[in-house]
């Protein structure tokens, strides 16, 4: 596997999970008037985010440190 390639699921992995953050933290008041697009986005929202999971799982071990400290970094 190439960094840059190791570089972009971790990356995706990043940015999928502060998405899912996002469109967890949106009010439900703002979600009522159409709920049913509300949850296809938040499905879609979660979908992404564990695709992007299962790609960091299948990182090999080198690579393993660098992801740590990623998601080290959206915890803090």
């Amino acid at each position: 596997m190439s960094d840059q390639l190791a570089r972009q699921i971790i990356d995706n992995y990043v940015s999928s999970t502060l998405a899912l953050r996002a469109s967890s933290a949106v009010p439900a008041i703002e979600a009522a008037g159409n709920i049913d697009a509300y949850r296809i986005e938040q499905s879609n929202v979660f979908l992404n985010w564990q695709n992007a999971a299962t790609s960091l799982r299948e990182l090999p071990t080198e690579y393993m440190v660098r992801a740590v400290i990623a998601i080290e970094q959206i915890t803090a």
